[in-house]
């Protein structure tokens, strides 16, 4: 702080002897004022030292912000390694450095750029038991990343050194302003290969989170197929060992009927044998009840026949309804699931699409600032370095014209001198001491006098280079703030959205797991009715096939044989019919949502094409109309001047500031749909800063 103090002292002088020609009187009157100034600031100081130059500095990590605790600051002297010193958990650190020597501080930590600060401690021998202002410095480290050129940090960032106009030490402004342009390049570079790691991040986050969602889905449908295909297997296994018991019954029957058949024959014969002598005597009651059984079997084989053909016609019916309510209620539910998923699929794309298209669009904005700011720094330093350069020029061009008319009045006066030497040699040679002494006393006055001009020029140069480098920290601040408050509420919105997404994919998957639920107690409820059908149909082909057992029994075992050959086989037909339907009806979804995904994206990239289309036309419309009113600013006098029109249906209020020559334009825009933009001299900028700056005058 006392430096700079000494800085504006300096320059106060300067600057009030500017008014007329600096008398010698005068100047020495200053300087003693300065001299009691300067004891009096050295005698009051308690916290300076004598001999030695006292060094702190904190460093820190630009893209966290938090202190660099325990990271590595190297010390070197003429290029040769003395000590290493390690921060604090405040990333702080203190040296004290001998005079005369040239140091050179490297900062260093795993994984971030390295940087390095010169300060040559070389002081005037009358200035060795002096005591010097202690330099504090603050460094940012960068995270090094793959691609970004960092040669430009392979040299010292800034320079510090002493300076007899003020008697201390302070930076070299000229090596920092030429440095500072290849810095800002490096870092802004850096800044963007952080920024797109978190994006990588970000990205391959999201993707990972849908391959886990995608791989959920797909094991559960694969465990719902299984678990189907597991009933099917157990009904079948039921089924087969129904017929498999149904057999065997049949067997048992078979045997008994023969065992049966064999008892009857063999009382039949003795029963002939008995009956022999009877066998005429009766042969007409036995013709005539033989002709009665027939006929009564008749009618009964009649009457089975008409009931098993009725009860196979119910059951055939009542089969092909359950099998249509069946198909049915599929169809139905396919239908429903098909359209929640298109639904949820086409939300889920509009969200993305609307993210997706805010952040390019935020993207290219910023792009768009950076680069116009770029240019705008761009051409202020070559402004400034053609001034400098015009500046010197002119002086050197007054200095060759003033030291050419001083050697041609010389020569004059020598030739002059050598006509009147045999005349007047004592006098002459008074009169040109006399003489000479006058102009060496003018010429060292105009030496002081362009020493003293040379200097002012330089330090109201530094002085705003200063001031434009403090402008320039204070608009890069605000605008990380403005950019950390962004990035804070997109992480904030990012976060709202991914809960409310996971809170819905919760629903849906309770949902999904509810109907598969119910699904399965309907299916569990029809097979159960399935079965009962069934027994009940078995206990009526039993009650049947015993009635017939006596007369028809062969005939009949054959014919059931037959039938549930037969129906086994149409039974297995179904099933493989209705595998084929559903491997078909699972490809056909497939199909139908690749479609799906393929319509989407393309429809994204329509709108995403569209809306920039429009963002650009926005600017340009925006631009058009700011640039036809700059030709008339011209006109306008000091001070602030608010203009407000209409146009290409926007309402544009102007407002023009003129302040020592320096003119800055603000335009607010605002559009028919509402949207309000802010832009100074064609950049875009924040609501906040337009009013801050637009009500400072």
């Amino acid at each position: 702080m006392k430096g700079r103090g000494l800085i504006l002292l300096f320059q106060y002088l300067f600057v009030k002897n500017k008014l007329g020609r600096m008398k010698q009187k005068y100047l020495i009157n200053n300087i003693i004022l300065l001299t009691i100034i300067l004891s009096f600031l050295f005698v009051g100081n308690t916290v300076l030292a004598q001999n030695l130059l006292e060094v702190k500095g904190r460093l820190s990590f630009k893209e966290s912000g938090s202190s660099a605790r325990d990271a590595k600051v190297s010390l070197y002297v003429n290029g040769t390694f003395i000590q290493s010193v390690t921060t604090d958990r405040s990333g702080r650190f203190k040296i004290d450095l001998e005079l005369n020597k040239d140091y050179i501080f490297e900062f260093a930590n795993d994984g971030y750029v390295t940087k390095k600060i010169n300060i040559n401690t070389e002081v005037p021998e009358n200035a060795q038991d002096k005591a010097f202002t202690p330099i504090y410095f603050a460094v940012d480290l960068f995270k090094q990343y793959e691609g970004v050129n960092t040669v430009v940090f392979t040299q010292p960032v800034g320079l510090i050194k002493y300076y007899k106009q003020i008697g201390d030490f302070d930076y070299d402004t000229d090596y920092s302003t030429e440095m500072r342009n290849k810095i800002d390049k490096a870092e802004k570079e850096l800044e963007q290969a952080h920024k797109d790691y978190l994006e990588q991040q970000r990205q391959e986050a999201i993707a990972q989170k849908q391959q886990e969602i995608a791989a959920q889905k797909a094991a559960e449908e694969a465990a719902r197929l299984k678990k189907i295909e597991e009933e099917k297997a157990a009904a079948e296994a039921r089924r087969l060992a129904a017929e498999q018991k149904k057999i065997q019954e049949e067997q048992e029957k078979e045997r008994i009927r023969k065992q049966q058949e064999e008892e009857a024959e063999r009382r039949r014969q003795e029963e002939a044998a008995r009956k022999e002598a009877e066998r005429l005597e009766k042969e007409r009651i036995a013709e005539q009840q033989r002709l009665e059984a027939e006929e009564r079997a008749r009618l009964k084989a009649e009457e089975e026949a008409r009931k098993k053909a009725a009860l196979e016609a119910k059951l055939k019916a009542e089969e092909e309804a359950r099998k249509a309510a069946a198909e049915e209620a599929a169809r139905i539910e396919a239908e429903k699931k098909a359209q929640l998923l298109a639904q949820q699929q086409a939300e889920a794309e509009k969200r993305r699409k609307e993210e997706e298209a805010r952040l390019e669009a935020e993207r290219l904005e910023k792009e768009r600032i950076a680069e116009q700011q770029r240019l705008e720094a761009e051409e202020r330093a070559k402004k400034e370095a053609e001034e400098i350069a015009r500046l010197k020029a002119a002086e050197e061009a007054r200095k060759k014209a003033e030291a050419d008319s001083l050697k041609k009045v010389a020569e004059e006066k020598a030739q002059r001198e050598a006509e009147e030497r045999a005349q007047l040699l004592a006098q002459e040679q008074a009169e040109a001491e006399k003489r000479r002494k006058e102009e060496d006393a003018r010429i060292e006055a105009e030496r002081l006098e362009k020493e003293r001009i040379a200097e002012q020029q330089r330090l109201e140069a530094e002085e705003r280079a200063k001031k434009e480098a403090e402008e320039v920290a204070r608009l890069k601040a605000a605008e990380e703030a403005r950019k950390k408050a962004e990035a804070d509420s997109l992480k904030k919105i990012a976060e709202e959205k991914a809960q409310q997404e996971a809170e819905a994919y919760e629903r849906q998957m309770a949902q999904l797991e509810a109907e598969a639920e119910q699904r399965r107690k309907e299916e569990d409820a029809r097979k159960a009715l399935q079965e009962e059908q069934h027994l009940a149909k078995l206990a009526e082909e039993k009650r049947l096939a015993e009635e017939r057992h006596k007369e028809e029994d062969a005939r009949l075992a054959l014919e059931e044989e037959q039938r549930l050959a037969k129906q086994a086989e149409e039974k297995r037909l179904a099933d493989e019919r209705k595998k084929q339907e559903e491997a078909d009806r699972i490809q056909a979804e497939i199909e139908q949502q690749e479609l799906l995904r393929k319509d989407i994206e393309e429809r994204k990239a329509k709108a995403l094409a569209e809306k920039l289309r429009k963002q650009n036309d926005l600017y340009k419309s925006a631009q058009k109309a700011a640039d036809e009113l700059n030709e008339v600013k011209k006109d306008y006098p000091k001070g602030k001047t608010v203009e407000e029109f209409d146009k290409f249906g926007m309402h544009i209020t102007r407002i023009i500031m003129i302040d020592n020559e320096v003119v800055r334009i603000f335009l607010k825009v605002e559009h028919d749909w509402g949207n309000v933009y802010y832009f100074r001299n064609n950049q875009s900028i924040s609501k906040d800063l337009y009013t801050v700056e637009t009500e400072r005058i």
